[in-house]
């Protein structure tokens, strides 16, 4: 349950520090005064959506923070599921920026808003005049039924495995459209993976290649070169060797007379020995050199295989080429092995398609066995909301298929008067008749779900006199097991509360600001009966106010 409430710079509220009691807490005041703003600033930390609009003063940020007893509600759990601390006295915080950002804390934590919200579903349930039209919705009715008979916990298992059970669908889905564009694929695939095994690329085969084509190209100068070396070097009339040869023969004639010569003289045989080895190599390689036609017209093949494979496959390598071959056969592979990919996702569908079945199975026997429970509770509520002639009937339809709540659709048909056969709820309900529909299912609702807090924002709309009594009579039971907190603009709801909050809007320094007053005694009657009569009290009012709030005080 909410302890207190701090709230500044919101809306119309410059400053307020506000507690609450267990039991009730109406809240009244003047229309136009500010009493949904109070609610307003609630919703802040609960996660709801807010900007630089609500700031009182635009230039410093606005701070919401609420104090929460939650003792009593198991939510250790969940506290250390999300990495949070936990106090029996829980304080959420929530901040304004004047720079349109937004900050939320619980117990110091920064949390984000979807946590913040999380955590607000399992503290207060607020019920404002547009969710009444909520009540409109097969999906809301549903829900109602759902929290009626217990089935928080199988429909998030439920829905769990629906979850994971459309994740697979799509996935088949998927696999499906890859099958069959891969399977218009493979054709050209194996042809394109053929083509390139059958080349049987070598990685460095391309530069050798075109290496050896140049030498074969350029083989007759090649040759030509190397004989004229050869030439110079060992025949002719000045050939070097020969040269060289007599120089050394002229050394060691000479070496016997200057002892300084014989080293030259070595120094020049081992000089010719090296020359008569390299004209010996260079004869070699010119003997080696062997123009061949049909070499070149070989070479010439196989890089042009090369080239035209680079050209098609657009790089720029025979490394690349390779590396697309590696790449085919996978793909390749992949399809080969679609088709048992595919069997098996299918049967991952099925066995999720028997565990969704037994759990819908179970949530439409739960459903269907709560129906004429849930019937007959609101029936009896509503006659003590004055419509002791009104008709209910839920009827459930099997839907085929699963869908995100079951497989069934289910629809709230009503009639308030007797003779009248039930439609739905939307085509025959009044105004007044879907607030006092509303306060019934939540009533009934409230016991089942346990909420700490609930609020309700001019549930009484279209109401009066005593059904304005049975309405107040039924928050006051529902005030006994939870905290309640009532904006109201009725007299009878008014005289229920354990704490009445006023809610006065004043000029301040000609700035409208919203006040909370707490109001008790005398001054409490007085605030009920100029609910009854107006500015103008009398006895008469006076009178009423004092007996209505004795009458729920003694209950």
């Amino acid at each position: 349950m909410i302890k207190h409430l701090s709230v500044s710079n919101y809306a119309l509220i410059e400053k307020l520090e506000l507690d609450f009691d267990k039991g009730i807490t109406v809240i009244t005041g003047e229309t136009g005064a500010g009493k949904s703003i109070l609610l307003g600033a609630l919703s802040l930390v609960l996660g709801q959506r807010a900007d630089t609009s609500v700031l009182y003063d635009n230039t410093i940020k606005c701070i919401v923070e609420g104090h929460f007893d939650i003792s009593k509600y198991n939510l250790e759990d969940f506290f250390a599921a999300n990495e949070l601390d936990y106090e029996n006295i829980c304080i959420v915080r929530r901040e304004i920026l004047p720079n349109n950002r937004s900050r939320a804390f619980i117990n110091d934590t920064p949390v984000n808003a979807n946590l913040l919200r999380d955590f607000a579903d399992t503290l207060i349930d607020i019920h404002s005049q547009h969710d009444t039209l909520s009540l409109l919705k097969p999906d809301y009715q549903l829900a109602i039924l759902d929290d009626f008979s217990g089935n928080i916990t199988l429909l998030d298992k439920y829905k769990t495995h629906f979850n994971h059970y459309i994740k697979l669908k799509n996935q088949l889905e998927e696999m499906l459209a890859a099958e069959e564009k891969s399977k218009a694929d493979e054709d050209y695939l194996s042809f394109l993976l053929n083509e390139l095994l059958s080349a049987q690329l070598k990685e460095e085969e391309q530069s050798e290649a075109e290496k050896e084509l140049e030498l074969l190209n350029n083989a007759g100068d090649i040759k030509k070169n190397l004989s004229k070396a050869s030439y110079l070097l060992n025949q002719g009339e000045y050939n070097v060797l020969s040269m060289l040869k007599e120089v050394a023969d002229i050394l060691k004639d000479l070496s016997s007379y200057l002892p300084a010569l014989e080293e030259l003289k070595q120094r020049t045989e081992a000089t010719y020995i090296e020359l008569k080895d390299i004209e010996s190599e260079i004869e070699k390689n010119e003997r080696g050199i062997v123009f061949s036609p049909e070499q070149i017209e070989s070479l010439n093949e196989r890089l042009n295989l090369i080239y035209n494979l680079q050209k098609k496959h657009r790089v720029n390598t025979v490394a690349e080429l390779l590396s697309l071959a590696e790449a085919m056969k996978q793909k390749l592979h992949l399809i080969d092995n679609l088709d048992e990919e595919i069997k098996l996702m299918k049967k991952n569908i099925q066995q999720e398609e028997t565990v969704l079945k037994t759990l819908a199975d179970e949530l439409f026997e739960k459903r269907k066995k709560n129906i004429p429970v849930l019937i007959r509770e609101i029936l009896a509520l509503l006659k003590e909301l004055a419509m002791p002639s009104a008709q209910i009937e839920i009827p459930v339809n099997k839907t085929p298929g699963f869908r995100n709540n079951g497989t069934e659709d289910i629809s709230f048909l009503f009639s308030a008067n007797k003779g009248t056969p039930p439609a739905r709820i939307a085509d025959v309900a009044s105004g007044g008749e879907l607030s006092r529909l509303m306060l019934a299912f939540k009533s009934v609702i409230s016991t089942k779900k346990l909420l700490p807090t609930l609020i309700f924002d001019e549930i009484d709309t279209g109401i009066s006199g005593e059904t304005a009594v049975k309405t107040a009579s039924i928050l006051n039971k529902m005030g006994k097991n939870m905290q309640i907190i009532v904006i109201t603009h009725l007299p009878q709801i008014a005289s229920i509360g354990n704490q009445h909050l006023v809610v006065n809007k004043t000029i301040v320094k000609s700035k409208a600001v919203t006040t909370i007053q707490r109001v008790t005694g005398e001054e409490r009657i007085g605030t009920v009966a100029g609910m009854i009569s107006g500015r103008q009290l009398t006895e008469a009012s006076l009178s009423t106010a004092r007996e209505l709030i004795e009458k729920f005080s003694e209950n």
